[in-house]
Order: C-alpha cells, then structure tokens, then sequence
C-alpha cells in the first residue's frame, strides 16, 4: 500500500474508534504506519501497531528487532492475532486509556503531550517520539483527530 492508500483504508476505521476513548487518530494512524511500514508488514491480517501477545491471546511468531541498551538486537517474540481492524484498534485503545503503565505516566492534554510521553512506555526504539512526530505532520494526520 501507498501511504495514501494506508490512511483511506485505516482513517475512517480508527477515527470513530479513537474519538470514543477520547484519544487522537493522529497518533493511532502514525504509530500503525510506523510498526507495519504503511501496511506492507502487518502481523497476520490485523496487527498493524506489533502488538505483543500475553496469556491467553491467540498469537503468532515472528522475528523482530528490539532496542536494549541502545543496541538494536533480533529476537523471536510472539504477536497478537486480532480477528478485524476495529478490533486491533480497539485493542490500542484500550491499552492507552486502562493499562496503568500508560494512565499513571502519559500526559493525554494535547497531540504533542501524548506522543512524548507515550512513546518511551510503548517502544523501545529511542526515536519513536521524533518519528511519530513526523509521521502526523509529514501526512496531515491532525485532520483526523476531530
């Protein structure tokens, strides 16, 4: 898919989606973007944000790189299988606005707010913030946040 492509497909999905938690689409369709490349390596049909499995989730595995220590290293991880997009993006919904790891540290008042303080609690790459920064501006993803 073409980055345009991505967004038509993703946008009207995510949108509604997103503003049900009061979270912003912007984000959502950039850190998508970013963990698929635009579409080309979602895990299985759904997976666009990498979501890793724990007990109890349907899963698959795949080879993928982390950063640890400021190294980036490949490591086999297992993902989670999701069933439909609304799904995978209910399931990031609800991870942002219920898992005490993001309610207690994350700063939900603005776009900027939310991705500086998100970002470290949610990838390990040390630039995950500047890229999702980018993302959003580089593809006027702020028009999808209202």
């Amino acid at each position: 898919m073409t980055p345009d492509e991505f967004i038509s497909w993703l946008a009207p999905v995510a949108q509604p989606i997103c503003n049900r938690y009061r979270l912003y689409a912007s984000v959502c369709i950039a850190q998508a973007a970013i963990e698929s490349g635009w579409g080309q390596y979602i895990i299985g049909e759904y997976n666009i944000f990498g979501r890793k499995a724990v007990a109890g989730d349907l899963f698959t595995e795949v080879t993928t790189q982390e950063y640890y220590d400021d190294e980036l290293v490949t490591i086999v991880d297992k993902f989670k299988l999701y069933n439909s997009l609304e799904e995978a993006i209910e399931d990031w919904c609800i991870l942002l606005t219920e898992e005490p790891v993001y309610v207690n540290n994350v700063d939900y008042s603005s776009v900027e707010a939310f991705v500086q303080t998100m970002a470290p609690v949610y990838a390990t790459n040390p630039h995950y913030a500047d890229d999702i920064g980018v993302t959003i501006a580089a593809n006027e993803l702020e028009q999808y946040d209202s």
